[in-house]
């Protein structure tokens, strides 16, 4: 068995973090890990044969990147995003309560409330028709607002 060397790498928590995973899947100790890639990487001999990327180990580590890319990309979009949707939220609670104090004025608390119970039974029939949609491929898709914005019978 060939003399074993110490060799010491000095890398981000990221990358560390990775390779950890990426032995785990291989099933193999980080320091194996390494070697294999090393190894790999510069053409050595691998269980006494030429050592080649297979077209299989290229489609994972490709498909592992993209993962990571698509990851980072949503995390930065919620991260940017978070605060705009909090002021937008914000404001339609706030010309919401408005509303309500103006009408409340004009109809009594049994009225008020009947409105209140009406709201959310469309709500949940404009939930269940969105559903609905969804699971069938008709082209004409409806809104789930349109039960809201159709007319009293």
């Amino acid at each position: 068995m060939p003399e074993q060397a110490r060799l010491q790498i000095y890398t981000t928590e990221d990358v560390n973090e990775k390779v950890e995973q990426r032995a785990d899947r291989a099933d193999l100790s980080k320091s194996k890990y390494c070697e294999m890639v090393l190894k790999k990487h510069h053409g050595m001999e691998l269980r006494g044969r030429l050592a080649r990327h297979s077209a299989d180990e290229d489609i994972i580590a490709t498909i592992d990147n993209a993962a990571d890319d698509i990851s980072t990309s949503i995390e930065e979009l919620q991260v940017e995003a978070t605060p705009d949707l909090e002021h937008i939220q914000s404001l339609e609670t706030m010309y919401v309560i408005a509303l309500w104090e103006l009408l409340k004025e004009d109809y009594s608390p049994a009225e008020r409330e009947a409105a209140i119970k009406r709201a959310a039974l469309q709500m949940n029939d404009a939930a269940a028709d969105a559903s609905a949609i969804a699971q069938t491929d008709d082209e004409e898709q409806l809104s789930p607002l349109d039960p809201l914005l159709a007319s009293d019978s």
